[in-house]
């Protein structure tokens, strides 16, 4: 074994582990774009700079032939570097997206931390439709008592608004009058002369239909913002379109 050789076994064993991992974030946790809005591509690339520094860099560093507690080196830092992926796959797995919630005047992209499950009132929205955030619409109180008090809470006593609060939680389904009344067309954005509206006219291009058929609204992420487009008759989504929605 020479130290070229043991950096190159060690390069395709981090690799191959960044791979899977990269996988089952991009595909399982963070759909679509969903993955970009939540800044998630930055994390991986911290995690596989810190392994590729610490399993091949290192390895080949500490590596000698004969050297007494060898083995021992190489485990420890094998070691360190597991370390080092589960606490970044923790970090990343609690950070996603949950729920997409409905406030107001855009969605809210939800992750399970955020949020007092005890609270949830209804139980489908506990649990994902596969692995797409569950949508959910937050309702503003009718009573105007109870808004008085819902703003008081949020502006002055700094609690947390209704796109985190499940007690205002309810069904997607009763929400979309309400959604459908807030959105605007899809024309609106296509009809910008810029980047965005290009991406925009190349979705609406490879989905087919006309810009009439499509409402959008504001998803906010934690890295930036992205657009959903909603189908105009029925009101729920059908896409989310990693362009600024502003």
């Amino acid at each position: 074994m020479t130290r070229l050789r043991l950096f190159r076994l060690r390069l395709a064993a981090s690799a191959a582990l960044l791979l899977l991992v990269s996988g089952v974030v991009r595909l399982l946790w963070y759909p679509g774009a969903y993955f970009a809005i939540f800044g998630t591509g930055k994390l991986l690339l911290i995690l596989a700079a810190v392994n590729l520094v610490v399993g091949p860099g290192l390895s080949a560093f500490v590596y000698k032939h004969g050297k007494k507690g060898l083995k021992t080196d190489l485990r420890l830092l094998a070691g360190v570097e597991m370390i080092a992926v589960v606490l970044a796959v923790s970090l990343i797995y609690v950070r996603q997206p949950y729920f997409t919630v409905f406030a107001v005047d855009r969605f809210e992209a939800v992750s399970w931390r955020e949020v007092d499950a005890a609270q949830i009132g209804f139980a489908e929205l506990h649990k994902r439709p596969g692995h797409e955030p569950r949508l959910v619409y937050a309702e503003l109180p009718n009573d105007p008592q109870e808004f008085d008090r819902l703003m008081d809470e949020t502006i002055f006593e700094g609690m947390k608004d209704i796109d985190r609060r499940p007690e205002f939680w309810r069904p997607y389904s009763s929400g979309i009058p309400v959604v459908k009344a807030a959105a605007k067309p899809l024309a609106d954005l296509l009809a910008e002369d810029d980047s965005r509206a290009a991406r925009l006219a190349r979705w609406l291009t490879r989905h087919g239909g006309r810009s009439v058929d499509f409402i959008c609204l504001p998803l906010r992420g934690k890295s930036r913002d992205a657009t959903m487009i909603l189908h105009a008759d029925i009101g729920f989504p059908v896409a989310v379109v990693d362009v600024d929605p502003w």
